[in-house]
């Protein structure tokens, strides 16, 4: 199961990339909240609340960039996370959500196998146990207005709960990889599971993969 330690491990990283676009795409999702102008953003419902996340790496409050969490027990087993974060420099303990797709592997993986983690189409819910038991597919983890992460991970999703990437393209300025759009429902958890949050009507397009 993932830990917070992971948001201050790629901390750092999301700062500097989220310096280096140079242009706004001008990108519009019309499924949820009025859609988005910026290239960068995550829209979702919340518990009834509209909760937007904007980020175009010029002047916007919120940053965006590469997320690459792992767990591993060496020599043989690797939980590798490939995903994006949204969140503001200047206060990274509060609004913030961080969407990754997990997978299992029983060796380090190369740069071409994580990049085959990513594709358009339909994903399960995962789950990380460090060992062949893993559960691949899609984690979301999402910091509210006062500072409480919740997860998805920490609790099991509802059968209709879904997860998709219906957008992947080169990312052509050189601060990821690709550029990648997922709609999605879930349910989200405080960490030991007693407390739960709906998600509904997510949208995210962020940054992903190593450039």
């Amino acid at each position: 199961m993932k830990t917070l330690r992971h948001f201050y491990l790629i901390l750092f990283p999301v700062l500097f990339l989220t310096s280096c676009q140079k242009e706004i795409f001008g990108e519009i999702d019309n499924n949820s909240g009025g859609g988005s102008s910026y290239p960068y953003y995550f829209i979702a419902t919340i518990d009834g609340n509209l909760i937007k996340y904007e980020a175009d790496d010029l002047n916007s409050r919120y940053g965006c960039g590469t997320s690459q969490p792992s767990n591993a027990l060496i020599p043989g087993d690797f939980d590798i996370y490939e995903g994006t974060v949204l969140l503001d420099p200047m206060d990274p303990t509060r609004n913030s959500v961080w969407v990754h797709i997990l997978k299992y592997f029983d060796h380090d993986p190369t740069q071409a196998e994580r990049g085959g983690m990513i594709k358009t189409g339909d994903y399960l819910y995962g789950y990380s146990d460090v060992s062949s038991s893993t559960i691949n597919g899609a984690s979301i983890d999402y910091i509210d207005e006062n500072g409480i992460t919740w997860f998805s991970e920490t609790g099991t999703q509802n059968p209709g709960n879904s997860f998709r990437i219906v957008e992947l393209i080169d990312n052509t300025d050189g601060s990821s990889g690709k550029i990648f759009r997922a709609t999605f429902n879930c349910t989200l958890y405080n960490q030991d599971g007693s407390s739960s949050i709906q998600l509904t009507n997510g949208v995210i397009r962020g940054k992903i993969l190593s450039p």
